[in-house]
């Protein structure tokens, strides 16, 4: 396959974009459905736990700095020992771009065009991701330079306007039930969207310098932990943990908060265009991260040619896998995160421990 690079800096915006994905829209209700007003120090728990993470995939790819995960698990136990962890993590390759797809296919059937076919929407995002794919990790690294100045102006720009609506009592009593709620917030947030990361280990081989790969990956955590954080903190103190917990899309709520004397309302769209740019990333680098990995699983020697039959497979998946939004919100209370704490935490930690202990036997006399 063709050897592309990107930058330490670029990296960093593909994680910052990458941590945002989904999250912007959904992660608030989910942290405030079991923390509830305390719903903010979950957020600062999990973020600080998320950066030891980052520390974790990043020293993993600097252990083979020229090989992405598909290939360690198979240089580190082969392929036949191998083979459970390689179809346990497409698995959650397929699911996770499944949920990305439906999640942009619900969220603009229901707030921006309704009454139109969700299949169109998820054929016309998957055309654009498949050519996007096939064009490489450089031109989404570029890409993602060129947007990422223009979220976090949107960003800025939503925090300001929404600044005189925020009400600090939402935030009393801290507390109320204790600690346990938090820690159980916290513990949602770590797998969405902290524990995703593992799939940017499928792009580490292809950084300039594997030796910055550690400040990329904290720094992208971090920036994108502070956005997530702040979201969360808007929704409670404004909307309040009740409200919060009740709606669908809360952040979008919130951007309907904004009034700035009965002449600038209504700036929902400032939410909608930060969602979708950074959940077209993260589709794209999922759904890349999934045709490279099976590539390289199938010894091919271009990932390109099997684009477009993944793509399909993927729309078929998410017609079948998601019945209803209910179906869907009470498997990422309940079952999402132990899949994802067993495919992004538990497997690659045995696959590092296997190749440290495999380096450390080869380098002793």
């Amino acid at each position: 396959m063709k050897k592309e690079k990107v930058s330490a800096s670029q990296f960093t915006i593909l994680v910052i974009l990458f941590v945002l994905g989904s999250s912007i829209l959904y992660l608030p209700a989910l942290v405030t459905s079991v923390a509830d007003q305390d719903a903010i120090f979950s957020a600062i728990i999990a973020s600080i736990c998320g950066g030891l993470l980052a520390f974790f995939y990043a020293k993993f790819g600097t252990l083979f700095p020229t090989k992405s995960y598909i290939e360690v698990i198979k240089a580190t136990v082969g392929v036949k020992i191998g083979f459970p962890f390689i179809l346990i993590t497409f698995s959650y390759f397929v699911f996770l771009c499944a949920v990305l797809l439906w999640d942009i296919g619900d969220f603009m059937i229901t707030q921006i065009l309704p009454g139109t076919p969700i299949q169109s929407i998820y054929i016309l995002f998957l055309a654009v991701v498949v050519y996007v794919t096939r064009l490489g990790i450089e031109t989404i690294a570029r890409t993602g330079e060129i947007f990422l100045p223009w979220i976090s102006l949107l960003f800025g720009a939503l925090i300001l306007l929404l600044l005189p609506e925020v009400d600090w009592t939402n935030i009393e009593p801290i507390f109320e039930n204790g600690l346990k709620p938090v820690l159980y917030g916290s513990y949602h947030m770590i797998g969405f969207p902290f524990i995703e990361m593992f799939i940017l280990l499928m792009f580490t081989p292809y950084i300039k310098n594997s030796q910055h790969l550690p400040k990329a990956f904290v720094i992208g955590l971090v920036i994108g932990s502070i956005v997530l954080t702040t979201l969360i903190a808007y929704c409670v103190l404004i909307l309040g943990s009740g409200i919060t917990t009740r709606q669908e899309y809360p952040i979008y709520v919130l951007g309907k908060k904004v009034s700035i004397g009965n002449f600038l309302e209504r700036l929902e769209i400032i939410v909608a265009i930060m969602w979708i740019i950074s959940i077209f990333f993260k589709l794209t680098l999922t759904f890349y991260g999934l045709c490279l990995g099976m590539a390289q699983f199938l010894n091919l020697q271009e990932y390109k040619t099997i684009s477009f039959p993944l793509a399909i497979f993927i729309y078929v998946a998410t017609l079948i896998f998601f019945p209803s939004s209910i179906y869907l919100k009470e498997y990422s209370q309940y079952a999402s995160t132990p899949f994802i704490i067993t495919v992004g935490f538990i497997l690659p930690g045995i696959i590092y421990g296997i190749a440290k202990w495999k380096k450390k036997k080869k380098s002793s006399p």
